[in-house]
This record gives C-alpha cells, structure tokens and sequence, in this order.
C-alpha cells in the first residue's frame, strides 16, 4: 500500500459495512461471505434474504436489539453479522443475547418441538481477540457441546474473526484463501493503492471498484463521511483510554519501583552499620541522609 489519498470507503465503517454488506444490490458479497466463512459448516448456502435488523421484545420493559445485518438462507438459518469497533467487556454475553432474541421470536404458538431455525452469529472484530492474541488463527467457531466434545444443540453457533491480525503492509496475492482475502479487503479497502487488488480476483475486484468513493453520490458521500467521523471518534476515545491506562500503569510501576528500590537501599545500609561501618561512610556509599542513616542506627 501506498502513502496517498483514500479513494474508497472504509468497510468498518456503519455506512460501509451496511451497504456493501447488507444491501440487496450488493447481497453477491454477503453469499459469498458466508460461503467462504460457513459452507464446510452448514453446507453451501444458494440463496440468502435479508430480514429487519430491528428486534423488539416480547413487554416493553425487554431491551430493544439492532442488528448490522440479518438475513435468512434458502434452509431458514438465520445469520447475524456484526461489526465491532470496539472491545467491550460483556461482547459475549451481548452477541448470546442477540441470538437468544432472534430464537425466541421465533417460536410459534402451539409448537411444542420447538422447532425454530438455527442461528449462526458472525462478529467481525476490528480488534484483537484475547483467545486468538500469539496464535496464528484469525477465527474462533462456538458450538453447543458436552465435556465428550460431542454436539449438545445445533441452534446456536458463533463465529468471531480477528480483523486486525490483517496488517495493510500485506500484498494481497499473497493471501492464501478467500477467508484471508474477505478479511483484508475489509479492513484495509479505505488505505489501498490504485490497482491493488487485480481482476483475477473476481468477487473482491469487483468489491474494490464498487467501493470508489466517486461513485457515491452527494447525498451518499455527506452520509459517509459523518460514519467516518463517527468512526474516528470511537477509534481516537478508545485509544486515549489505552495510552491513559498504559501512563497510569507506567506511574504505577515507577512508584513501585522506587518503594522497592528504597527498601533495598534500607537494607544495604542495615547490615553496613552492622559490620561496623560508620555512619558518614555509610552515608557516601548508600546515598542515605546522616539523619536517616542514625534513624536506622538507632
């Protein structure tokens, strides 16, 4: 990648993600998406529809959900995909409710099988997943399963993808498959370079082309760029919050640094003053006070 303007949208972005991602004109990105991340799973997926991503609850006091994207496959799974900008400290628990959500609006009355469909959450993360942090993998899968490893329910499965394992000083035909390629193409589409994804590459050549910003009209760029600002906004608040934690952890680390360097020094001096050593030698060798030194003296 090259050192210039962006010329295409940034996928982490709302807007980006949500139009290129959960959009009927661009649903091929989505099929292929899936296929790439969940076919040897659940099988090849021919056809997806996109449902409303809002979710109510049963009483007005339950929470109301927001999906980035939902949508159907031709075998009624349904399939969350989320983008998260952020770590946050209950994301577990909070894509577990969101399945839970999706299954118990499901239900039908009278149905005592409880025969609803399975539902699959994807979670992009544009951070580093503690679970996958030193290991090569990029994908961490979670299924229902007992102490035998053996599959306690196939309702409910969960897929989180480690973006930001996908550096932009990568070359992306190097990649070695459509799971790395889907990865950084969406992490890195704003920063690449005129050129930077050939047309060899079918579905992420063409992704790469639909992503100029000069096709975008006003209204759509006006919108884009407040996503960009919003965007910016969550990554610029989270980082402050890092550098501030690290300031504070380095203080820390300095104040306890120097209580166990004093202690060190007290102890040096103690065991001087019991070979005999007078005070103002002491003094020279320790970097102590006289007055400190006669304290310990004393």
């Amino acid at each position: 990648m090259k050192n210039e303007p962006n010329h295409h949208v940034n996928l982490l972005t709302d807007f980006g993600f949500k139009r290129f991602f959960g959009t009927e004109p661009y649903k091929n990105n989505l099929l292929h998406f899936l296929n790439t991340f969940l076919g040897s799973y659940i099988g090849t997926i021919t056809d997806i529809t996109y449902q409303p991503t809002e979710q109510l609850g049963f009483r007005p006091t339950e929470k109301r959900v927001v999906l980035d994207v939902l949508c159907t496959t031709q075998n009624d799974d349904q399939v969350i995909v989320e983008m998260q900008k952020t770590s946050q400290e209950f994301l577990r628990n909070r894509i577990v409710a969101y399945s839970s959500r999706l299954i118990s609006n499901s239900l039908k009355v009278g149905d005592r099988k409880y025969n609803f469909p399975p539902v699959i959450s994807i979670l992009l993360a544009d951070f580093s997943i503690p679970e996958l942090v030193n290991r090569e993998e990029f994908m961490q899968r979670v299924t229902l399963k007992d102490e035998r490893n053996n599959i306690f329910s196939d309702k409910m499965s969960f897929v989180l993808i480690d973006l930001s394992k996908f550096a932009a000083q990568m070359q992306f035909d190097q990649l070695l498959d459509d799971r790395e390629r889907w990865c950084y193409s969406i992490h890195n589409m704003n920063k690449m370079a005129e050129g930077e994804i050939p047309k060899k590459f079918g579905i992420f050549h063409k992704l790469y082309e639909d992503c100029r910003l000069t096709k975008l009209s006003t209204m759509e760029k006006q919108e884009y760029e407040k996503s960009v600002l919003e965007y910016e906004d969550v990554k610029d608040a989270m980082d402050y919050h890092h550098r501030l934690g690290v300031e504070e952890g380095f203080q820390k680390g300095l104040e306890e640094g120097r209580e166990e360097g004093r202690e060190a020094l007290l102890i040096a001096a103690r065991k001087l003053l019991e070979l005999g050593v007078s005070i103002s030698d002491v003094t020279q060798a320790i970097g102590l006070s006289e007055q400190q030194v006669r304290e310990l003296k004393g």
